[in-house]
């Protein structure tokens, strides 16, 4: 039995490698032969070939995010032999994950992995009995090789193209943030805000502008190359630079003259999606060979651009534009009970599944209201992902006696992760025992966020932890907020873990 397999999450850090580290072990007490790739934040790791793709019985695709090279299992998924999982189901189970593809190979299901030469001569002997291909099972995902109806997992494919966007989408952001929250520090306050003077710090402003101009058009872009691939890239950065910047509706003002609208990070996740879902459809177009060869680079970019360009200028721009004024003016005046409720529901929803997608809804909304110019919720947030791992590995140094040496030491590795904002270092003690953990990080992150949410503390950056405490406006505040939902958390875990009996 051998399958290969790639991970991809949406940051490309943390669930990647872990989910490759899970499929592995899981894979080798089985005896199965396996191949993983890791399509993390620095490129490509331990790329799969032709041939080993060709040999596999099975894939199994750990992606949140659209992936370089997916074409490469078209024949697979043809005969029904992939199986696609987010990353973070398969890092709290491979066993499971595994099982499934047990299950669509006609191997044995194996509750309790038992010794690696067991299952390894069970394996031989159903082999030597199989000489035709093993039939396709009924889960499989498509079958008999037709192609997959164009809307047929409308569901996960709109939230692997969100992710896919956003993943593409931070680098960017963090260019523009960094080098503008350093040359706006080195301002003063003037009658339109922070006047920079100095000539370095100017061409540092210059180049977080260009980071900042740019994020909307990439996310549009790759939210579209997730669903259609290369062809639908240049329709998605044009459609996302016109969500970008002002266009010129139908719809007259008081004056008389045409009201100018943006849209910003939600009209470029709409047109991306539509973009994305257009080009698909016009990939399938019956058209002779000649014609065939310039659609991708004219006929598909060209008339998928004109028509969703005319369509989002006259139609959507307006009602759009409307929604997120009243959303931008409404969380700019939230303060009191408004902002602590808000603070507290971004703080379940980072910790709650630690990175996974719940987590991730969070951050999508709080960089949306980044590219509007407002940062409070992405400040609650940011402290907010730092404090389970923080919590986690301040409980199991402390309280020696409720963990053991293996809890001990993930707990100094949990506590480096929080401090650089990777809230996936908290995931080995949740999955050791989630009951016990959830709460202590869920009230802990709430704590933190809230705390945030009412002293107005704004990260100008899409990452959290101690690292970027520079790109607030509160480095005092935001540590404090961090620490107090840390101690909170890590006191909670601790009242909640019984001892351990050899303790």
């Amino acid at each position: 039995m051998k399958i290969v397999s790639v991970c991809a999450c949406t940051v490309g850090i943390a669930h990647t490698f872990m989910a490759k580290k899970a499929i592995e072990e899981d894979a080798a007490k089985r005896g199965w032969e396996y191949k993983v790739e890791a399509q993390g934040g620095y490129g490509t790791e331990d790329e799969l070939t032709d041939e080993d793709i060709a040999s596999a019985d099975a894939v199994l695709l750990a992606v949140a995010v659209g992936i370089t090279g997916e074409e490469r299992f078209d024949e697979k998924r043809a005969a029904g032999r992939v199986i696609t999982m987010d990353p973070s189901e398969v890092l709290k189970d491979a066993s499971s994950a595994l099982n499934k593809i047990a299950a669509l190979c006609g191997e044995p299901i194996v509750e309790t992995l038992r010794e690696a030469a067991e299952v390894e001569a069970a394996a031989e002997e159903r082999v030597s009995a199989a000489v035709a291909p093993k039939p396709v099972a009924a889960t499989a995902a498509v079958g008999s090789g037709e192609k997959p109806r164009l809307f047929a997992n409308f569901g996960k494919d709109l939230v692997k193209a969100f992710n896919t966007g956003v993943s593409y989408f931070i680098p960017v952001v963090v260019i523009g943030g960094v080098f503008l929250a350093f040359a706006l520090a080195s301002g003063r306050a003037g009658e339109s805000g922070m006047e920079v003077t100095n000539p370095i710090m100017q061409s540092l402003n210059t180049i977080g502008m260009a980071g900042i101009s740019m994020m909307i058009p990439v996310l549009a872009a790759y939210i579209a190359y997730s669903i259609a691939g290369k062809p639908a890239l240049a329709p998605g950065f044009v459609l996302g630079y016109l969500a970008n910047n002002a266009v010129s509706t139908p719809i007259l003002n008081a004056a008389g003259e045409a009201t100018s609208v943006s849209t910003g990070f939600l009209g470029a996740m709409l047109l991306g999606v539509c973009a994305g879902y257009l080009v698909n459809w016009m990939k399938t177009w019956k058209v002779n060979d000649t014609i065939r060869t310039i659609m991708p680079i004219l006929i598909i970019p060209l008339l998928s651009t004109l028509v969703l360009g005319m369509v989002y200028i006259y139609v959507l721009a307006y009602p759009i534009g409307m929604f997120m004024n009243w959303l931008t003016d409404l969380l700019s005046d939230l303060s009191g009970g408004s902002a602590i409720v808000l603070g507290l529901v971004i703080g379940v929803m980072t910790a709650i599944d630690m990175g996974g997608p719940i987590n991730k809804t969070a951050s999508t909304f709080t960089m949306a209201m980044m590219t509007v110019g407002v940062y409070g919720p992405n400040g609650a947030f940011r402290v907010a992902v730092a404090i389970p791992p923080l919590a986690c590995g301040l409980a199991a140094l402390i309280a020696k006696s409720k963990f053991d040496a293996a809890d001990r030491q993930m707990g100094i590795s949990a506590i480096f992760m929080g401090l650089i904002g990777i809230t996936e270092g908290a995931i080995p003690f949740a999955v050791k025992d989630f009951p016990r953990i959830a709460p202590g990080i869920c009230i802990g992150s709430a704590i933190g966020a809230a705390l945030a949410m009412v002293q107005n503390i704004e990260c100008y950056v899409p990452h959290g932890g101690m690292i970027v405490a520079l790109a607030t406006n509160n480095i005092a505040l935001y540590a404090l907020d961090m620490l107090v939902g840390t101690l909170v958390a890590a006191a909670i875990i601790i009242a909640m873990k019984p001892k351990m009996e050899n303790a």
